[in-house]
């Protein structure tokens, strides 16, 4: 699978519905996934005997030891469908139990086919149970009991965690409250800061058979839940602006721009007394007329949401080196993914004047969703010419 494009993760166009997927341990040999399927997503149609309109699907997984496996541990699926929510958008959550023994590391290929429409959707989960403690050791769950599939909440949503051992009666949760800087361009080498794992604030949450209270998130940051508060490992719930991963208000618009703006401009924008007025202004004298300022307003803070909502770890998907790639130079024609590796390609792989990123994964306890980016001096050249497409 590692020689496989896998650039249709980052096209949702090239997809006909996301695919929301999460994975709970419920034992040291088997573990659950939960998929959400919606229903406003999937193609009805008429029976001719009936005259009920009906959508039919498949949803399957296969489970192998990875990206570079040769062949799948276990594959299973299911039909079903639907013929009472033809033109509204309700959903139902699957669940399916997989075995996967302790310890190990393993990856879900799970798919979604629209039957009546022919096509299929496909999302890619890794699976740890390296540890007892990690993040698919706990669940998050919702007033309807049903599995909380973002790991980002607003504020006054209301969950439940449930953990895989009822004799836990306490969870330890520490709270981050950071600032983290934008990425650095891909040129500019050097090491990243440490983080400080010392939290700033810690509170504990009380467990009855395996189950807490019903909890909100009252400030912005990260909260991270753990049992063994002598590893770092354990489970992270976010709360980024309520409107997240979409931009919605005028502060919200500025950050993404320091991709593109010099220091001085930057700086200028974040003087302003009218940031909405500011940021208009910057994209108007850019693009020389409004017509053309809306479309590259449009297209850049697209490119930004879309990084939110692929590339999200302990900070906005934006603000990481993939999201720092994909906001600027957009979607990669091929990507490429093995063991703690992810490669982007822009251009045909063969051609040497085709453009190449590779990330390696960090591990990192609060997400499985870190990757850092093998900086060059040779980037420095693409990068100004793509920053300045922007700017003519």
């Amino acid at each position: 699978m590692s020689l496989r494009n896998l650039s249709f993760l980052y096209q949702s166009e090239k997809q006909f519905t996301n695919l929301p997927a999460i994975v709970y341990h419920t034992s040291d040999s088997t573990s659950q996934l939960f998929v959400r399927v919606n229903y406003g997503s999937l193609l009805y149609k008429k029976d001719p005997y009936s005259g009920i309109y009906i959508c039919s699907y498949r949803l399957s997984y296969k489970l192998s030891m990875g990206y570079d496996a040769a062949e799948s541990l276990e594959e299973s699926s299911l039909y079903a469908g639907d013929s009472l929510h033809y033109g509204r958008s309700a959903g139902v959550v699957h669940s399916l139990e997989f075995k996967a023994k302790y310890p190990g590391k393993y990856l879900l290929e799970v798919t979604l086919t629209d039957i009546n429409r022919q096509d299929h959707s496909t999302q890619f989960l890794s699976v740890d149970k390296s540890t007892m403690q990690g993040r698919h050791n706990f669940l998050a769950v919702d007033r309807d009991r049903q599995p909380i599939f973002n790991n980002y909440l607003n504020e006054g949503h209301s969950f439940r965690i449930m953990v895989d051992d009822p004799a836990i009666h306490f969870l330890q949760v520490n709270h981050y409250q950071r600032k983290f800087p934008v990425a650095r361009p891909p040129y500019v080498e050097g090491r990243e800061a440490a983080f400080q794992y010392k939290p700033d604030s810690i509170f504990l949450v009380p467990l009855f058979n395996g189950e807490s209270e019903w909890l909100e998130l009252p400030d912005h940051g990260f909260y991270h839940f753990q049992k063994d508060t002598s590893l770092r490992d354990g489970y992270t719930l976010f709360r980024f602006p309520d409107s997240y991963p979409d931009l919605t208000v005028a502060n919200q618009l500025w950050g993404p721009l320091r991709y593109i703006t010099s220091r001085k401009e930057f700086d200028s924008l974040m003087l302003s007394q009218n940031t909405k007025a500011a940021v208009d202004e910057f994209w108007l004298k850019t693009a020389k007329t409004q017509e053309r300022a809306l479309v590259l307003l449009q297209k850049y803070y697209l490119h930004v949401e879309e990084a939110n909502r692929y590339f999200q770890s302990y900070h906005e998907g934006w603000k990481t080196d993939r999201g720092l790639v994909y906001v600027v130079f957009g979607k990669p024609t091929y990507v490429y993914r093995g063991e703690g590796i992810e490669e982007w390609v822009y251009g045909e792989p063969q051609n040497r004047n085709s453009l190449r990123f590779t990330f390696i994964k960090v591990n990192n306890p609060f997400t499985g969703n870190d990757y850092m980016l093998l900086r060059s001096p040779t980037f420095k050249d693409p990068w100004f010419i793509t920053v300045q497409s922007w700017r003519r």
